[in-house]
């Protein structure tokens, strides 16, 4: 286990070495989640709840691939995650307080992995969110990585006190789609395959919300969702793994790996970005 994680540590210090990382490529983020350095540091990344006795600590990149977020855990027990830190630099901590609503990092003592790397295993009712986040207003963009189990919503902006008010992307079967509603709902789908996700979700206004897969075609609506997503629209959480908290729905089931939000259009970094996240998680792009 460990043999795998240090090589894919190594390879995250081949990436900064030799190229730009995410924030660098693309920054200005309103939040950013990972478990890989987006900055090229060692950012703490997640603060983790361990099973046997409730006690929790936060870790960095390298605390987990050393082994030192595992060992913490102990044998047999569970890891789950109580805040997954924001590498943006605005302190926008995605946190779940209540213990049974928290992914998964550690099962049975083993980190949770996908082909070597690790993410956020949710299931159920376990979801992460960053509340009173100010400057929500549109454009925006959001990247998303993930291993899907079943469908479910990856990421959202959204509303505290409403159900009405989101922008987030769900990963379906044989699609990913991006969702909004500014009090009418429109979604658009780009067709995609497999369990591995790279998604791109953007809306540059009422009339305009698109979505990529895997780095393909990007597909377009043009249908209008009520308004532009302005100050008046009062967004003003982020949401990881469900779509809204009021009245909540669209639990994701799987492994999220990455999510970076944008209150900007990113169109023009997303080649660069998805190059420099498929090639880390081993994602075959179109």
């Amino acid at each position: 286990m460990h043999v795998s994680l240090d090589l894919a540590l190594g390879r995250e210090l081949r990436l900064n070495s030799v190229g730009e990382s995410v924030l660098q490529i693309a920054p200005s983020a309103a939040a950013a989640y990972s478990l890989r350095s987006l900055t090229g540091g060692d950012p703490k990344v997640v603060r983790v709840r361990r099973s046997s006795d409730n006690v929790e600590s936060d870790f960095t990149v390298s605390g987990i691939s050393s082994g030192a977020l595992v060992d913490f855990v102990g044998s047999g027990n569970d890891g789950f995650v109580d805040t997954w830190y924001d590498q943006s630099g605005n302190s926008n901590d995605a946190v779940q307080a209540t213990d049974g609503n928290q992914p998964k990092i550690v099962n049975s003592g083993a980190l949770v992995v996908d082909s070597g790397i690790a993410g956020l295993d949710f299931a159920s009712n376990e979801f992460l969110v960053a509340s009173s986040v100010s400057g929500l207003e549109g454009p925006f963009s959001l990247f998303s990585t993930s291993v899907r189990d079943t469908t479910g919503y990856t990421g959202s902006f959204s509303k505290s006190s409403a159900a009405n008010r989101y922008f987030g992307i769900q990963e379906a079967t044989s699609a990913s789609l991006a969702a909004a509603r500014n009090s009418t709902s429109v979604s658009v789908a780009a067709s995609v395959s497999g369990t591995d996700r790279l998604s791109f979700a953007l809306t540059t206004g009422e009339t305009s919300t698109s979505v990529g897969a895997l780095g393909g075609t990007i597909a377009n609506t043009t249908n209008d969702y009520g308004n532009d997503f302005t100050s008046g629209s009062g967004l003003d959480q982020l949401a990881i793994g469900v779509l809204r908290t009021v009245s909540p729905t669209g639990y994701f089931n799987g492994r999220i790996r990455e999510l970076i939000f944008y209150t900007s259009d990113q169109s023009a970094n997303r080649s660069a970005v998805e190059t420099n996240t498929a090639n880390y998680y081993n994602i075959t792009l179109v």
